[in-house]
């Protein structure tokens, strides 16, 4: 019995030393995502390497090489008994069970001399766990992300999705649903920070729920355009078309776009803008709508046709990073949230190749033609709410080879 005794000890000692493998080599692998890539959205300010982090965390779990007691928040012992003594290993491989990879292995130990066990040949007792930490990313990353509230199908849209998922960040069950439907066609994977809902079909099969957010990877980019006021631009345009940055370096008031417009540059706007009745809008451009009580408004089926800048450029506040943010941007704007939100749409031959960017109120996207709509193309999404109305066709190859921001996460698991 003493000696089941002392066995029963040895194996409290690995429990609690996987339990702070395990933590080490989370903690490892959470600072390792950042020193492989800062994922968009996200900062990596904290100097401390992964080797640290991951002995930091073992030493808040009371394990700790000899005399490396010092960790924030360590609860190792200063000194141990005769004959005992700890150990902790953080490693970064390359591949783990021949699979490459980006993973962090904490290896914890403690050594201790044995007593009744003597009695077996024993003299020392060696407890040793392993634990293996992951850091993916998204090997599809999606094309459209809702920051805060569901993606919703309105009416019977068509949406076709060969290259990319879409994604919510909400936590709502319905945070994707499929509601009326069964026009969606998703062959990528989603994901959902909540749950997916449908109405009959099988559109929530490819569905991943229950994840973690995708951040914003237009973040900076909605901070810096959202503080530009009218005051960083050298004049204003008042004529009744619109003109570019390149041309003014001005900001347009009151735009007025006739049946046919052909669009070339970096436009920026201040106020309402309204699109009435049924002009046609051809050409490459970004659209940037900025200042309070701003926004892109559509009052009637006009019929749009455009393809963003791949080099935007805008006044002297902006910084070459934010400006890099912009490339492939088609449309921003920063309108306050209304329940109301944005209305994105056209005809049935229009499209929108670039990254629709809205931020802060839900957005209505009438989308991109497949019948019509450039092939591969950049057709992003990012709003603070997705309603998808009439047939869409999405695809974010152009995005990738453009070198587009696109969102994406990288998640961090345990895989031993």
């Amino acid at each position: 019995m003493a000696l089941g005794g002392e066995a029963g000890s040895w194996y409290v000692t690995r429990q609690r030393a996987q339990g702070a493998a395990d933590a080490a080599a989370y903690s490892g692998a959470l600072r390792l995502a950042c020193d492989n890539a800062p994922q968009p959205g996200t900062t990596c300010s904290n100097t401390q390497s992964v080797d640290w982090r991951g002995k930091q965390v073992a030493a808040q779990n009371s394990f700790c090489n000899s005399g490396d007691t010092s960790y924030p928040g360590a609860t190792c012992a200063t000194s141990l008994p005769q004959g005992v003594s700890k150990s902790v290993q953080i490693a970064t491989l390359g591949s783990w069970n021949g699979i490459p990879g980006n993973y962090v292995q904490a290896t914890v130990s403690q050594q201790q001399p044995a007593y009744l066990a003597q009695l077996l040949g024993l003299s020392t007792i060696n407890v040793v766990a392993t634990a293996v930490a992951s850091v993916d990313s998204l090997a599809t990353p999606p094309c459209v992300l809702a920051l805060k509230d569901p993606v919703t199908f309105q009416g019977s849209p068509t949406v076709s999705s060969p290259t990319c998922g879409i994604s919510s960040n909400s936590t709502a069950d319905n945070a994707i649903g499929f509601k009326g439907n069964s026009g969606i066609q998703v062959n990528a994977p989603s994901y959902t920070v909540g749950g997916c809902s449908q109405t009959g079909g099988s559109q929530c099969t490819g569905v991943k729920t229950y994840q973690q957010p995708i951040p914003d990877p237009l973040s900076a980019l909605n901070t810096a355009l959202s503080a530009l006021t009218t005051s960083n631009f050298s004049s204003r345009n008042n004529n009744a078309a619109p003109l570019p940055y390149e041309t003014c370096s001005c900001y347009n008031t009151n735009p007025s776009f006739g049946s046919t417009t052909s669009l070339n540059g970096t436009y920026y706007f201040s106020g309402n803008v309204v699109i009435n009745g049924n002009p046609t809008i051809t050409g490459t451009a970004t659209l940037i709508f900025f200042g309070s009580g701003t926004s892109l408004k559509f009052t009637g089926n006009p019929t749009i046709q455009i393809t963003a800048m791949k080099s935007p450029t805008g006044p002297s506040v902006l910084s070459a990073s934010v400006k890099a943010l912009m490339k492939d941007l088609l449309i921003y704007d920063g309108e306050a949230y209304t329940k109301s939100g944005v209305n994105i749409s056209g005809t049935s031959t229009s499209y929108f190749n670039g990254t629709v960017y809205v931020p802060n109120t839900p957005v209505t996207y009438g989308g991109n033609s497949s019948s019509s709509a450039p092939a591969t193309g950049c057709y992003q999404v990012i709003a603070y709410a997705v309603n998808f109305l009439g047939n869409t066709a999405l695809d974010n190859s152009k995005c990738t080879s453009d070198g587009a921001v696109k969102p994406n996460v990288q998640t961090v698991r345990l895989v031993q």
